[in-house]
């Protein structure tokens, strides 16, 4: 079970999930030969393929037009460990189902599916947690100028002026 924008989906469906950990561009190999790893979180994204009960299969059509609704995200509730996670993500790309016209006249979609991509990170770590972990703190300055050195106080970092 999952919702869209408050939309419950109450039927069964098959949902994948995958954490993408995203480094920044200063990510790499350094001149040691160690790789310096520097993340700016985790990301979710949910692959959903929707099962339609054969007694209800209009009600799939609420889903469809909230999904292919042409806006930067949705609230999206999807089951995650033994609860919940609230994703403010985007659709990636497409929604697609099957159109089946059957020869006694029914018509109906069915296999509705898509994927939903986390438009910000779901766990990332704060400066004091970076800290702690022993790496190398980098200061969030916009424009720094070259030769430009900073010092991280209580009030966060502070420009050395000479």
């Amino acid at each position: 079970m999952f919702s869209v924008d408050g939309l419950t989906w109450p039927y069964r469906c098959a949902i994948e999930r995958t954490a993408r950990l995203q480094p920044s561009d200063i990510s790499g190999l350094m001149m040691d030969g160690s790789y310096f790893n520097d993340l700016h979180g985790t990301y979710m994204s949910y692959t959903i393929m929707i099962a339609v009960p054969l007694t209800d299969r209009n009600s799939i059509t609420p889903l469809y037009e909230a999904l292919a609704d042409p806006v930067d995200g949705h609230e999206f509730v999807f089951p995650y460990n033994q609860s919940t996670i609230t994703v403010t993500g985007r659709v990636d790309g497409e929604v697609g189902d099957v159109y089946v016209d059957l020869p006694n006249g029914q018509q109906y979609w069915k296999g509705l599916q898509f994927t939903i991509i986390a438009n910000h990170p779901s766990k990332q770590y704060t400066l004091s947690e970076v800290l702690t972990r022993g790496r190398a703190p980098l200061p969030d300055i916009a424009m720094p100028e070259v030769g430009d050195t900073y010092t991280y106080t209580a009030s966060g970092w502070e420009k050395v002026t000479n």
